[in-house]
């Protein structure tokens, strides 16, 4: 099977993980879902990474429970991030992952065909992809695929989708001490397509007073934020997106 062929079945992951999640809630009895066409006539629906469909995942989409996400590895340096035709939310090879959890500050790795889950109310944080510590109420699973040919290489985020009081949180932590700093929280389990809104607000309150970058239990000063969506940065944003 050609990799692309194999790409061509992420939403089956997508949906067996909704079917999975439905089944625990209703007690249902059920293993599978099924298509009544060859798979080859309905591709280019279900093929998320094809031109015409990659572009409404650059930033968050609604896929039955689930929101997903697709971020192209297309930067190879630092000074590539935001220059030329890039998508808004560009990652860069050299980027490193990291979690806060009961162990501390833990890097985690993204090895190509492996799936990562974030678990919900883990501080997780992308070097160069958005400047702050992501909490959110939901589990969130992290899909690396490699490059292909003249194609780049491929993060997949699926999180599941907040409903009711649930919400995500944009915190940030003291670089030194890990002392939380500032954080600002949006209900969007209300709806999400506030999502984007309110992280750039919570960039750019933290940003405006230079206390919130002060940590208060060891006084080391702490870089700038910066929003994921890269058109988005400031002289300062950008200048803070490459240093971590």
């Amino acid at each position: 099977m050609s990799f692309n062929r194999r790409l061509s079945y992420l939403p089956v992951i997508v949906f067996r993980w909704d079917a999975v999640v439905h089944r625990r809630r209703c007690n249902m009895i059920y293993s599978d879902l099924y298509i009544d066409e060859p798979l080859e006539s309905i591709e280019r629906d279900w093929n998320y990474f094809q031109d015409t469909l990659v572009k409404q995942f650059f930033g968050f989409k609604d896929v039955g429970d689930n929101v997903v996400g697709i971020r192209l590895v297309e930067n190879r340096s630092l000074e590539d991030i935001g220059q030329g035709k890039s998508s808004p939310i560009g990652l860069v090879e050299t980027r490193k992952n990291f979690e806060i959890g009961p162990s501390g500050l833990v890097e985690v790795p993204r090895t190509p065909f492996s799936i990562h889950v974030t678990r919900a109310g883990t501080p997780h944080h992308a070097q160069h992809v958005f400047g702050y510590w992501h909490i959110n109420d939901k589990d969130e699973i992290i899909i690396t695929l490699p490059p292909e040919g003249d194609q780049p290489g491929r993060l997949v985020v699926v999180m599941g989708k907040p409903t009711g009081r649930e919400t995500d949180r944009f915190a940030w932590y003291c670089e030194k001490c890990l002392t939380l700093l500032f954080m600002r929280e949006c209900r969007t389990g209300e709806d999400f397509r506030k999502f984007w809104g309110a992280e750039l607000a919570a960039v750019r309150e933290f940003n405006a007073s230079p206390k919130h970058q002060v940590c208060p239990d060891c006084g080391h000063k702490n870089p700038l934020g910066y929003s994921a969506m890269q058109p988005a940065d400031r002289p300062e944003e950008r200048a803070a997106r490459l240093q971590w």
